[in-house]
């Protein structure tokens, strides 16, 4: 297999990246801004290819399928979700037209697309979407110009829970408070949310590249069991071998710290992911994405339990002393 990889360089895509270079008679391509910044894949024997998804290098004419992980996922400009999101989607798939290679594209998307789950009754992929924030607008934005190029390429979307692992930095926040001994809440109500181990989409995104789908499809990514927030702190909580003591936040406080982080990450340019969006976000009854079309077509089925996938997580995170 020849693959070329967008977003390599980051959380899931070092994930990926390490993981195809396992598999028998696999070339990796990734698409790198700064060739002397490879991150995660320092030492690692793939191509390096110099660009951007507005200016993508010529590409092996052999190519077999790309994954296109490239994403904003934060920023302090809602602009730059869809420059980015949309926009760059666009963008790649016009490169590819225009350098007349016809790869299977596996476009990795987020459960913010859907939009949230109504009570405990788990999102489809064939329900109407209604994203609350403006990355999920962004990002079901990205889906729909995808789709315009399905009758020229091979496409599957995959639509990610929450994704969580060793090198991602959106959680480690909420682990720090672990750590402390403290597990937050805004309401004593559960909160169910789907989540991903980073390890287990990995599977999901190379299952995508080998089977033969109708271009197109489109399908959720989690594990089959939702989870509440408490569920979620108190895994870590054992993990991290601490007694937790449960505090519930007034809404009007967690309202205010969403907005001083928001207005902390503009000053200092380096945007938080805890903003008004992400406090939207939280404040809905859940995020439960409904698998059963995963395990039929692509025969995806996580294989870490919460139990393990947080241990591992945790353990990184020590190791690499970012908790």
């Amino acid at each position: 297999m020849k693959a070329f990889v967008t977003g390599g360089t980051g959380f899931i895509g070092s994930h990926l990246i390490e993981f195809l270079l396992k598999q028998k008679e696999t070339e990796i391509f990734a698409l790198v801004r700064n060739i002397n910044k490879q991150k995660w894949l320092n030492g690692l024997p793939l191509h390096f290819l110099q660009g951007d998804l507005f200016s993508i290098p010529p590409l092996p004419r052999d190519l077999d399928v790309v994954f296109h992980l490239a994403g904003l996922t934060k920023s302090s400009k809602s602009v730059d979700y869809y420059t980015v999101n949309q926009k760059g989607t666009t963008s790649l798939f016009e490169s590819l037209t225009d350098q007349k290679i016809r790869p299977k594209i596996i476009y990795l998307s987020s459960l913010a697309a859907a939009g949230p789950s109504v009570g405990r009754i788990a999102v489809r992929e064939d329900d109407s979407p209604h994203p609350l924030t403006v990355y999920g607008k962004s990002k079901l934005a990205g889906e729909e110009e995808a789709l315009k190029f399905k009758g020229q390429f091979p496409l599957v979307i995959l639509r990610a829970a929450a994704i969580y692992g060793p090198r991602d930095t959106d959680f480690l926040q909420y682990f720090k408070f672990i750590k402390k001994g403290i597990l937050g809440s805004y309401t004593s109500k559960p909160k169910w949310v789907s989540l991903c181990y980073v390890k287990d989409l990995v599977q999901a995104l190379h299952l995508s590249a080998l089977r033969n789908l109708e271009s197109g499809e489109i399908f959720n990514i989690a594990d089959k069991t939702p989870y509440s927030w408490e569920e979620l702190g108190r895994a870590a909580g054992r993990a991290l071998r601490k007694k937790l003591k449960k505090v519930i936040i007034p809404v009007p406080l967690f309202y205010l710290g969403a907005l001083f982080s928001e207005i902390a990450g503009k000053v200092s340019k380096k945007p938080n992911i805890f903003n008004r969006d992400k406090y939207r976000d939280m404040r809905q009854e859940g995020w439960m994405a409904d698998v059963q079309k995963a395990k039929e077509k692509l025969s995806f089925e996580t294989q870490y339990s919460l139990e393990e996938a947080i241990q591992e997580t945790i353990d990184w995170y020590l190791k690499n002393n970012w908790l």
